[in-house]
Formats: C-alpha cells, structure tokens, sequence
C-alpha cells in the first residue's frame, strides 16, 4: 500500500485554481476582444468573471483545509492552530513555490475581484474594466501553469518533474474554463448556432489528447528505465483514473459529442451541453487527481 500525502483535497485545490483561471481567462479574452459590446457577451464576461473568482477563492480554501494545523485546530478545539493558517498569507518565503503560489493566488483572487467590480460600470463604457482584464489573463495564465510548477518543484519525482505537465495543466485550465462559461451560457440560454464552441473545443481537446499521450508514453519509459510497473499502468489506482476518468470520460468522450454536433450540423440541446461540461470538468479532475497519485507510487 503506497502511502498518499497528497490526495484529494490538494486534487481539488489544483483543480478549481486551473478552472477558476480558465473562466477568468475567458472572460478577460472577451473583454479585450470587445465581444463584451454584445449583450450576451457582456453577461457571459460578468458571470464567468464572478464564478472564476469564487473557484480561486474555494481553490485557496483546499490549502487552508489540507494544512495540518488546521485540521488539529478542529479535531481537537485548537483555536490556536486553527487560526494558524493565517501565517501562510503573512510569510513571503521566495525558494518555496508553495509560498510563491499563496501569494500568486492572492494577489489574484484581489485582481479578479476588483475586475469583477469592474463590470459595473455601463455596458457602452468597456474601457473601465479592460485594464482589469487583461492584468486578469495574465494572472490566469500564471495561475494555470503555476498548479504544474507547484508539484513540479519535488525535485526528483518521475512524473511531478515532467515539464510537458506545464502544458498539459495550461491547456486543461483552458478546457475547464470553457466547460463553465459553457455551463453559464446554457444557463443563460445562449445558442451556439454555428458550432463555434463545438469547433474550438474540439481543438483544444485534440491537442490535450496528444499532449497527454506524450505524457504517458514518457511515463511509461521512465518507468522501465528505472526497473519498475508502468506507474500508469491501468492496473494501478491512479492509472484506471488516468485513463477511464482523465483520458475517456475527460477527453474522448466529449470530443466526439463535439464532432456529432459539428457533423449533424444541428442545434446542440442544453443537456447534451450540461453533459458535455460536466465531462470535460469530471476529466480535469481525474486528470490531476491520478497524477498526484501516481507520483506518490514509488
């Protein structure tokens, strides 16, 4: 039995930090692409704007929950300890990319705040929010790349170390990003008549399939390299995770209800775009979940 220091909860933090950036790249996207002059490109940017932050901000929570202070702080009534998680946000420690990524989180959790504030302004006065916008791309993309570097920063681990995973967790904060905007504008009943989201998507999923193939393919020298089981092997936890939840129910799958969509050439119905987000989110989970598994294996 392989002993999991870091597990669900830090699963769940790298997961809605990367889909909080992704919706809050979006939005800062639409923003400066002045889509927003559109009335239901404006509502879109403002929604997925507020529920971006509110991901960053559950993101941070997952840090605070997984810290062990924090937890003994309930188990046993500790005020003290439970209060101690305070010092994360006070200590600016620069060889610890931990400490780095609290500050990063942060300062973006303050930013999309202020871009979401942003939005009141009128819909014909769009210059008020586009610096807030694009100092907000900057930051998602940061945010983003930041949940790989963070894993990444184990020296030695053969897979946290892998700099593909850099890519592979960009382009899928950008999918998950896309799932929820996809998810507000089904809720705000936004037709895609044209089959621009399906076509999009489906790129951004091509390329994540073939970054993650090049991912387990290395995997699986590395593995053989170093005398030991494939650690994505489908027989391990983390890799049936791999490669049923991250790989078919994250990638394949909605990749073909895509290419359905785009060949059928007809309207795509609000379930099977509840559907399709649901299955790229579930995926973008899995995705982080059974890397963090497997780089505990050994």
């Amino acid at each position: 039995m392989h002993e999991v220091h870091w597990g669900l909860l830090v699963a769940a933090y790298l997961f809605l930090a990367g889909a909080g950036a992704g919706a809050l790249f979006i939005s800062g996207c639409l923003v400066l692409s002045n889509k927003v002059q559109v009335p239901h490109h404006l509502n879109t940017a403002k929604i997925s704007a507020i529920v971006g932050t509110l991901l960053l901000m559950l993101g941070t929570g997952m840090i605070v929950f997984d810290l062990t202070t924090f937890q003994y702080g309930i188990a046993n009534i500790d005020v003290v300890k439970f209060f101690r998680f305070y010092r994360l946000f006070m200590t600016i420690e620069p060889s610890s990319m931990m400490s780095i990524g609290t500050w990063l989180l942060t300062l973006a959790i303050i930013f999309s705040s202020l871009f979401c504030l942003s939005f009141r302004a009128k819909a014909d006065q769009p210059s008020y929010s586009r610096p807030f916008a694009a100092i907000n791309v900057i930051f998602a993309v940061c945010i983003a790349s930041y949940t790989a570097l963070l894993i990444g920063d184990i020296n030695h681990n053969l897979v946290w170390s892998n700099s593909i995973l850099v890519v592979i967790f960009l382009m899928s904060a950008l999918s998950c990003g896309a799932a929820v905007v996809l998810i507000i504008k089904t809720r705000l009943k936004i037709a895609d008549v044209n089959h621009t989201f399906a076509k999009s998507d489906s790129a951004l999923l091509a390329l994540e399939v073939l970054t993650v193939c090049v991912f387990a393919y290395s995997i699986y020298n590395i593995s053989i390299f170093n005398g030991m089981d494939n650690l994505l092997s489908l027989s391990s936890t983390a890799g049936a995770i791999w490669w049923v939840g991250a790989i078919l129910i994250g990638l394949i799958m909605p990749l073909l209800l895509n290419f359905t969509s785009i060949i059928s050439k007809t309207a795509v119905s609000h379930s099977k775009e509840y559907l399709l987000a649901v299955l790229i989110l579930m995926g973008a989970f899995c995705l982080r979940y059974s890397v963090l598994l497997a780089g505990q294996y050994y």
